[in-house]
């Protein structure tokens, strides 16, 4: 009989011990993944509107929020295009590239890879990398830039706009730039 109470309680303890779970093994299953998005959507589309009215568009293939990583992102992929309206339905500004990366925080994003931004002029701005203040409502490049305007090819490196790129600024101008002596 004394065999057996020793045996059952060495299988007991055994039992108990093998049952217990250490603490970093617990932390480290319950952590959140920091390589993967929160939540991801495909072919989705964004709108932002005041009043009723459509403010801002924004459409992606992929868009992936990675909020969970400091410092917090979302990543627009797979093409990504920005409309901004000024009136009802009316779009007064087209950008798009191929990728786009949002600063949650800041609300700053930087938009890469074929960057082409149309106003509602007609002007086009091409660039490989652009800025985009949302807040404040600015867009920005210390990259090459390219903007055609009425027949006119206008070559700088780097420029500011307004979010709907009417009003800019172009820096390290090159190309020929003709101009009315009216």
């Amino acid at each position: 009989m004394d065999f057996y109470r020793a045996f059952f309680g060495l299988i007991l303890s055994f039992l108990i011990a093998s049952c217990t779970n250490d603490t970093q093994d617990v932390e480290q299953v319950s952590a959140t993944p920091m390589l993967y998005p929160l939540n991801e959507q495909h072919h989705a589309r964004i709108v932002y509107s005041d009043s009723g009215i459509n403010v801002l568009e924004i459409a992606a293939g992929i868009i992936q929020d990675f909020g969970n990583i400091d410092p917090p992102y979302v990543f627009f992929g797979r093409r990504l295009e920005v409309r901004f309206y000024n009136g009802e339905a009316i779009s007064s500004t087209v950008l798009t590239a191929d990728t786009a990366r949002q600063q949650k925080k800041e609300d700053l994003w930087a938009i890469g890879g074929n960057v082409i931004v149309t106003n509602g002029k007609g002007e086009q701005m091409e660039t490989e990398l652009l800025y985009w203040d949302k807040a404040n409502e600015r867009i920005h490049s210390e990259s090459a830039v390219q903007i055609k305007t009425d027949g006119q090819l206008i070559i700088g490196k780097g420029f500011e706009a307004d979010q709907e790129f009417n009003n800019y600024r172009i820096f390290k101008v090159q190309g020929q730039i003709t101009i009315d002596d009216e």
